[in-house]
Formats: structure tokens, sequence, C-alpha cells
């Protein structure tokens, strides 16, 4: 098959099809050499990919400072007036969650010319993995459940042509690929003109003024007006001047006037390059054209506000790997392909949704003629702004429910329960996870939750928020914010399979990837039995988990719950034969 794009998303889909043994050719019409990173934060869900992969070690050892501060700072400039500040001791809030969380790892801070070097080493190191780089898709055409593509090498001139069983365009915002098959985009559309100045600048390391962080918000007289963050962790920082819906070039007398004014006083620095932008929130109106399907920024374009672009291409590229291994070796019906976009779109248009809310949150303070007033009515002011600013903001650094809490319920390749297991499942102990040093309240709320330290925590995040937050009243109607701030593992079908420490290094999220993964914590031999000849007789590869923990069994509430090699639940129940095995895995696997 034939990928083209090679940023995250394509060398993600590469990797893991690689990693699959199934052979593609990746091409990019760049050298593959990141000069200025559009993404600095791995997700949660990301880390959980790359862990299956084995590559989380090369991500924390990407040379990003491990001792950097990671805070989120709200301020009038670097040598102004601090307004408000999010400390993290980490990107996920603290090594004290690692134990008691909903995962095995953490997000991380890689910038992506830091994370695409990793993908590129794993994605080649696969043998049946070839990238080219510096050639470009000229044209492709359809015939006979087959793609011709005619690939152009930049550096030579010559013509390479392909014919492949698929076309996975991951080629961007303004994808070829998106646009040759004729698919359009739905969505709020622009929302701002934006410029982006890398810049170097040793001396803000020495601020004496403001305590350093990761991401720094700009808040000025009239609003917020930029954020500056730390690409390297030492001299090299991004300036984002956010503008408006109205188009605009800043020339460099303008650029320079905005670098002087984050750093607030007269320093040396150094611009080293600007890119203008356009912020929009848009999702392809269809995902697929025969043999031809699309993911990351070419399906969905969005504000970066909250990190979703990047993570959710690589979510598309885990989703649509395993059904296209699954449609080469033979084992997936004609429907598996199909629910590629009925399960990623819906997810897109949520996050993206979400995303452009965030933006309207980074703008929330409005105009504060006095804020720099040096009074005891400006010092008053400013008080007041960063409490609410930073109440405001709490939404966007804690998301998990966005991150990690879709679920595919909609989707034709998922069997919806026929009972209900979820009181089962609100008994669960497992969230206070045993050998941890802190003690939780020893308490449960009233569904049945185990209160532990994490809890405690996201709940009084989530009341800060809708206690103190600027009024933001956007266009559309928001997801609650709790749906967002809180997340809760669950194994009903269709979502994530929940996370369990199976030992100190083993997590239940270790045994899902390779094929369908049948998890037995009810000791049920016969189901077993039928489930794996199944499994055999329909050519799917397949393996059982058994386990008598009673916390595993708590969490995942029922019996028998089957895992797709994405990770995600496809069915749970308590007792299958012969007949109901062969059912479920036709489904399963969209026969």
């Amino acid at each position: 098959m034939l990928i083209v794009g090679g940023g995250p998303v394509g060398l993600s889909l590469a990797g893991d099809l690689g990693w699959r043994g199934i052979g593609c050719v990746l091409i990019e019409h760049t050298d593959g050499v990141i000069g200025q990173p559009k993404m600095d934060g791995i997700n949660v869900r990301t880390m959980e990919f790359c862990r299956r992969w084995g590559i989380t070690g090369d991500i924390r050892n990407c040379g990003y400072p491990k001792d950097y501060p990671q805070d989120m700072v709200y301020l009038t400039s670097f040598n102004g007036y601090e307004l408000g500040r999010e400390e993290f001791a980490t990107p996920s809030g603290g090594g004290e969650e690692r134990r008691l969380g909903s995962s095995p790892e953490t997000r991380f801070r890689c910038p992506q010319d830091l994370f695409d070097p990793i993908l590129q080493k794993f994605a080649r190191s696969m043998p049946t993995v070839d990238a080219k780089y510096l050639c470009r898709l000229a044209e492709y055409s359809q015939h006979d459940g087959r793609v011709e593509s005619v690939v152009e090498d930049i550096q030579s001139g010559k013509t390479l042509r392909f014919n492949s069983r698929f076309l996975v365009g991951c080629d961007g915002a303004s994808s070829q690929v998106r646009k040759q098959s004729g698919i359009g985009m739905s969505g709020l559309g622009t929302l701002t003109h934006t410029t982006n100045v890398l810049f170097r600048c040793p001396a803000l390391r020495e601020s004496r003024s403001t305590r350093l962080g990761y991401r720094h918000l700009f808040v000025g007289p009239e609003g917020t007006w930029a954020t500056v963050v730390a690409i390297d962790g030492r001299d090299n920082w991004r300036l984002s001047i956010i503008g408006s819906a109205e188009k605009k070039e800043l020339g460099d007398a303008e650029v320079r006037a905005a670098i002087e004014r984050v750093i607030g006083k007269p320093a040396a620095y150094e611009v080293i390059s600007v890119v203008p932008w356009v912020r929009r929130e848009l999702v392809a109106d269809r995902w697929r054209d025969g043999q031809v399907f699309l993911a990351g920024d070419a399906a969905h374009m969005t504000s970066p506000t909250g990190g979703f672009g990047m993570n959710l291409g690589i979510a598309d590229a885990v989703d649509l790997s395993w059904k296209i291994e699954a449609a080469i070796r033979g084992w997936g019906g004609p429907r598996l392909l199909d629910s590629y976009e009925l399960e990623r779109k819906p997810v897109a248009q949520r996050a993206v949704r979400e995303a452009s809310g965030n933006l309207q949150r980074t703008l929330s303070p409005g105009a504060n003629p006095g804020l720099l007033a040096e009074s005891y009515e400006g010092a008053l002011l400013r008080y007041q702004v960063g409490q609410k600013f930073s109440a405001t903001m709490l939404r966007e650094w804690y998301k998990l429910g966005i991150d990690l809490g879709y679920v595919y319920d909609s989707s034709p390749v998922v069997i919806p329960e026929d009972e209900d297991f979820s009181a089962a499942q609100q008994r669960s102990s497992a969230l206070a996870a045993a050998g941890s040093a802190l003690a939780a309240p020893d308490g449960y709320l009233i569904d049945g939750t185990r209160i532990s330290a994490s809890l405690l925590r996201e709940w009084q995040r989530l009341s800060l928020h809708l206690a103190l937050s600027y009024e933001v009243k956007p266009d559309w109607q928001e997801l609650p914010a709790r749906e967002v701030m809180l997340y809760r593992q669950s194994a009903r079908p269709g979502a994530r399979a929940p996370h369990f420490w199976i030992d100190d290094t083993t997590s239940t999220l270790d045994w899902y990837g390779r094929g369908l993964v049948l998890v037995d914590t009810g000791n049920d031999a016969r189901s077993r039995e039928a489930f794996l000849r199944a499994a055999h007789a329909a050519g799917v590869p397949a393996s059982v988990r058994a386990s008598q923990d009673a916390d595993l069994r708590a969490l995942y509430a029922a019996p028998l719950t089957l895992v797709r090699p994405d990770g995600h639940v496809a069915w749970r129940g308590r007792k299958i034969n012969e007949s109901q095995a062969g059912g479920i895995m036709a489904c399963v696997r969209g026969a």
C-alpha cells in the first residue's frame, strides 16, 4: 500500500503496518527535517501506542531537558506581571499519578523536531516499510479495487509508478489526496490568521522577573494576544501572535515589536523563522473514496488549543492500520474498512469543536484597559483577571475525557451489550492501585467509585473551573465540563479497554495490539474454547488472557471482554457457546 505524507501520522501508520508485517511505501515531498515544530506534546493515548511500539524510552530521552519546568503561565511580559500559573511537576501533573491514574503512561513533552526522528527510526526499522523522501504524488486513479499512483522524484525528475491495494492520504491540511478525491470539508472554517515566530534569546533563561514555564500566555490591556512556548528548553522560543479572522501579514518591524513586547526589556535575540498560518476548524465530509482513505490533518483541521491535532491523527492511523491488515490478510470483511470513518469522524468532530471552545477560553479575559496601571486598582484588576483566567484555562490543561473518553458505540463492528454491567463497574476498587506509597482516603462516592488522591484533585480542579471561570458563550452547545475534565475507565463496548497493573511493570494494555484478545475473569474454559475455535475458523489472530484478580474482575465488570487490536472493547458478556462465538466473530471482523 502507499502512504502519502511523512509527518507524524504517516510515519505512525507506516510503522504500525510494518510492526504488523504489512508492506507499505511512504512518500514525503520534503527531506523530513523539521524547521519549525508545529506540535510539542504527546498525549496519554499516543504514549500508550508508543509503549506498544517500544519507543517510549526514546521519547523520554529525546533531548528535551527533563528538569525544565512545565508550568502554564499567564503574564503581561517576561519582565512584567505574572497573573497566574498552573504548576506541573511533569507534563502530566506529577509522578504521584503514575500508579493511581488511568494509564501506565503519562503525557510527555517532545516537540516535533525531536519526535519525528524517533518515528522515522521506528518506521524505517521495519523491513516491510520503504520510506521515500523528496518524492511527491502527481496523480492517482482507481481500477478494479487497486490504486495506480504516479509519483515524481523531485531530485532526479524521474517518474515512479505504484500499483497498490490501498492509498492513505496523510498529507496535511492542504491534502492533494483529499482534493483529488473531491472530498469537501465542513465546520467553522477560518478562526484566526496567526503568525509563528521562532526566535533565539538566551537572556530569557536568566529572567529574574518571572519564573519560566513551558507555555506562556500573554495578556495585555486589549486581551490575550500571544503565546510563547519553550521549544527546546534552552534558548529557542516559539512566539504565536494570535491575530484575528481577517488576513494580515506582519512585516519585520511588527514581528520584532511583538518579540520585544513579550520579553519586556532590552535583550539580544535572533529571528530564526517566521511562518504565517491559518487556524481552522474543518472536518472532511468523507474519509474514504473507494480504496483511498484520509487520516490526520487531511481529514480534520483544528485549533492547536488543546493539543489534539497530531494525537488525533495518530489515533486515526492506529484505527485504520489493523483494519487494513485484516483486509490484506483476508480475515476482515467488507464492513470493517467502512467502520473507519464511522468510528473516527465523530471523535474528530468532538475534539476540534472542543479546541475551538478552548480558543475562546484563551481569549476570554477580553479588554482590560487598566491592566498595567501601577496602582491599587491596577493590582486588584490583575489579581481578578489572573484568578478568573487561571480557572478558565483548567479545562484545556485537564481533558482526559477528550483524550481517552471517546467511545465507538455506534460502530457496526462493536456489539452493544444486552446486560447493564455499569453498576458492577462503579463498585470497582481498581483505581486504588496496590503498592502506592500514598494513602488515599478510605471511602467511596455515592455511585460506588473508590475515592483516590487523583479523584480528589480532579474534582477540585473541576470545582474551581465551574466556580471562577470567565463566562464563555460559543455559538454551539459545548460538552459539559465534567465530561471533558473527568475520566473514568470503562470496559463498555466501544470504549478503550481499561488499564490495570498486572504486576509492577505490566499493564493490561500490554496485552492488546496483535489480534483479538478475550479477557476472561470468570474462569470459563468452555467460552474460551468456543471463542478460539471461532477465531481459528475465520482465520482471525486471537488469544485469551485469563485472570482471577478481584480488582481486575470488578474493573472489567463482565466475566468476558473481547478487545480489538487497537485496544477498544468489541464485546462483553457472561458466556458464549459455539454459535454465539461465531456470530460475535463475524460482526467484529466486519463480515
